[in-house]
């Protein structure tokens, strides 16, 4: 894990506007740091397959497009559990594959698209789509990127906030320089660090993107990972 990475990830959704919901903002930054055109979430309830939410009215349309064709990246990535990158959606592969998404994705200006799955207890619960109007591969770095926020949007919708309507719930975010001090959050840490075999620098960051992504205090955040309620797992970008 590029501990470097993610910090500037987190810091990028901490500096958004925080009136949108934290799924938003993700949508936003991956766009940004992908440099493509758009990006949506879309999820999986009780057997229902419905938008949860997009960074443009483009990306939105792309998003409605998937769930009333049934075609598209996002549901090869529900059933494999693994990221889809189509990065030419004009081939002859990608047309034979979605007949009828692909053209209509076209027909918005849409030419590449990628999907990465959000795991939610081993399960790929949701999709995080990145749009391109560009026929074109993501970079290694954009990929990267891509890989992070997809595991932070994970912690997203697992959290009670993400199952009870994230866009209907206001961000609560704690202040940048106090949240490492504290004994409980150094306990955390060190539980952190010697679960996953990771550098205390690394163990506090993934601590304050769980506080982030779910909406909840840092210092409770820890006391559960001390008391043994809460395990930090591995993410896709690990090992």
């Amino acid at each position: 894990m590029d501990h470097r990475r993610l910090e500037r990830l987190i810091a990028s959704l901490h500096h958004l506007d925080g009136s949108t919901s934290i799924l938003h903002r993700l949508c936003v930054v991956t766009a940004e740091s992908a440099n493509v055109d758009g990006s949506g979430v879309s999820q999986m309830i009780d057997g229902r397959h419905e938008i949860v939410t997009s960074s443009s009215p483009t990306a939105a349309i792309v998003e409605v497009l998937q769930v009333e064709l049934a075609e598209g990246p996002c549901i090869e990535v529900f059933s494999s559990c693994k990221p889809f990158l189509e990065p030419d959606l004009a081939s002859p592969r990608a047309r034979r594959r979605w007949p009828q998404f692909a053209p209509q994705a076209a027909e918005q200006g849409v030419a590449a698209v990628f999907a990465f799955p959000l795991i939610v207890g081993g399960v790929a619960t949701a999709v995080l789509d990145l749009y391109c109007g560009e026929a074109r591969d993501l970079g290694n770095d954009e990929l990267a990127d891509a890989l992070l926020l997809a595991d932070l949007a994970s912690l997203t919708i697992g959290s009670e906030g993400g199952r009870a309507g994230i866009d209907e719930v206001g961000l609560h975010l704690e202040a940048l320089e106090p949240w490492a001090h504290g004994a409980v959050v150094h306990n955390a840490t060190g539980v952190v660090a010697v679960q996953l075999n990771i550098g205390v620098d690394e163990a506090v960051l993934r601590l304050r993107a769980v506080a982030f992504m779910t909406e909840r205090p840092l210092a409770e955040v820890s006391r559960d990972v001390v008391e043994r309620r809460l395990r930090l797992e591995s993410w896709s970008l690990d090992g």
